[in-house]
């Protein structure tokens, strides 16, 4: 049977990724990073908010996930942050409170879900998706963010110079200190792509973030999937599997969550068609 901090975890995990979704919105940025090359979308505009109200997932466009829309919920905002302690489930040290990080950092925090991102967005319309049999506690923020063009392209820059500066391994913003920022292999999707992962306190777990950003055009698409490591829910399935009454199994601290390459397909699918 599930425990009770299970069914927390769960809790929390949507509430952030709803709040990461929101936030993400009202500022339309995430990392940067080298992906496929030329732009293979004609479009040279930004998207409007109906278009990409229209381009943004449904239930009926992916299998096997609930597909949630942020706002319509009356989610605001990044949920929570960083709490007391400043170590990830990797143990490495979030500076020190008052210290504020390099300005470069900002826009790592953006496609987190805090503080604000580089340029101005144009529209944008979020989704969260989470897997419909309950059996995993990934969920997935997917965010679309209209620019100009140029604006599109100067916040990849700026992101990807952010994912790849030793400045920002470990970085604060406001009351979130995000640590063991490593950058991850991107996708060859979009006209560029990018994929980093990082970490931050929430409270008494560890709330694991990988986000891949794919720009198409002028739109951004920031993918962000995020699990939450509970080292006394994690020792409570271990003893209920000894009983043989152990339910949806929580994340270990060598579980990252990923952004599911179906999900970047469908919804850029959508969004170019």
């Amino acid at each position: 049977m599930k425990s009770a901090v299970s069914r927390a975890v769960v809790a929390v995990s949507v509430a952030a990724v709803l709040g990461a979704s929101a936030a993400c919105s009202s500022s339309g940025a995430g990392d940067g990073g080298g992906g496929g090359g030329g732009d293979r979308n004609p479009a040279k505009r930004h998207a409007s908010a109906s278009t990409l109200e229209r381009a943004a997932l449904t239930a009926g466009d992916i299998k096997g996930y609930d597909v949630e829309d942020p706002n319509a919920s009356g989610e605001s905002g990044r949920s929570g942050g960083s709490g007391g302690s400043g170590e990830s489930g990797a143990g490495a040290a979030a500076p020190p409170a008052g210290k504020p990080s390099a300005a470069e950092c900002g826009p790592l925090a953006a496609a987190l879900g805090a503080g604000a991102a580089p340029g101005r967005t144009k529209a944008h319309v979020g989704r969260v998706l989470t897997p419909a049999d309950g059996k995993e506690l990934t969920t997935t923020g997917v965010d679309l963010s209209g620019r100009t063009k140029a604006g599109a392209e100067h916040a990849m820059a700026d992101l990807r110079a952010a994912s790849k500066s030793k400045k920002c391994t470990a970085f604060r913003i406001g009351d979130d200190r995000y640590v063991g920022l490593e950058p991850l292999p991107a996708p060859d999707k979009g006209d560029e792509a990018v994929s980093y992962k990082a970490a931050h306190r929430k409270g008494d777990y560890v709330t694991r973030e990988s986000v891949t950003v794919v720009r198409s055009g002028s739109t951004l698409v920031v993918f962000d999937a995020s699990n939450l490591y509970d080292p006394e829910s994690v020792q409570n399935d271990r003893e209920a599997a000894k009983d043989g009454t152990e339910g949806i199994r929580s994340p270990t601290a060598d579980e990252d969550p990923t952004v599911a390459p179906k999900i970047i397909d469908a919804q850029l699918a959508k969004l170019t068609t």
